[in-house]
């Protein structure tokens, strides 16, 4: 079949109709290489945008990293500086039962709250088994003498953690931890334990040992936020003794 070309060639004898064919071809081009550089442009958007999100997660996971680390040294530093004084909020506890005196041993602490001062411990060292001691008595670290605060009020509810002792005297005790507020860290970063009779220790929480019942659990502000009651470093929570003590200062 024979093509003809009149037609075409009378239309590129005007000089119009090939000025407009061009400028249609030049359109033709430029649209399909400025698409070309649309599409390279969006992918390197996107690549960079990738880009930029990971770096945003680097970075984020950076600054997360030099706050926990700032906040550890901070927590070490404060610890350090206030040593000596924590420890002497810590506490051998004894008590004894008809059959034979001195048949418990255990660990306390003293804590502020509402300007007084009380000695916590955990509610086993009171009963136990059916077992009720009494002739509590306490000497603080590094103490020479014994005192004996009234037992104010305990729970020795092992199973669900609801373990706890409150003992006060209106003159012996004058120095405390503080417990520490519902918006603070409650991470338990140390434990204020014992190894032996005489001997208190500061320690990271996941070196708290059995034996240690009564001791305080402190977070990174050394703030209290439990006493420890069971083997591996279970605690009562800070909270239900502070409802109790509020209970107790509401009935005077």
């Amino acid at each position: 079949m024979k093509i003809k070309l009149k037609p075409l060639k009378e239309f590129f004898n005007k000089p119009y109709n090939v000025m407009s064919a061009c400028f249609i071809l030049i359109i033709i081009v430029v649209s399909v290489l400025f698409f070309v550089m649309l599409k390279k442009t969006s992918d390197k958007v996107d690549y960079y945008g990738k880009l930029v999100s990971g770096l945003s997660v680097e970075i984020a996971e950076m600054n997360d990293s030099i706050e926990r680390r700032i906040s550890e040294k901070s927590s070490a530093e404060l610890l350090m500086n206030n040593t000596n004084r924590i420890l002497t909020t810590v506490y051998f506890g004894t008590a004894d039962i008809d059959e034979k005196e001195e048949a418990k041993d255990f660990t306390a602490f003293s804590m502020i709250y509402n300007e007084k001062f009380y000695i916590i411990t955990a509610g086993h060292c009171v009963e136990m088994d059916g077992q009720k001691y009494s002739n509590f008595k306490f000497k603080a670290n590094k103490g020479i003498s014994w005192i004996k605060p009234e037992l104010l009020d305990y729970k020795s509810d092992y199973k669900n953690n609801i373990d706890y002792a409150i003992f006060y005297s209106d003159r012996l005790v004058t120095t405390g931890l503080i417990p520490a507020k519902p918006n603070e860290d409650m991470s338990p970063q140390y434990v204020l334990g014992n190894l032996e009779r005489g001997l208190n220790l500061i320690k990271r929480y996941n070196d708290a040992k059995e034996g240690e019942s009564g001791s305080p659990i402190l977070n990174s502000s050394c703030h209290v936020i439990g006493l420890m009651i069971k083997k591996g470093g279970t605690y009562t929570p800070i909270d239900v003794v502070l409802d109790a003590l509020k209970s107790l200062q509401e009935e005077g």
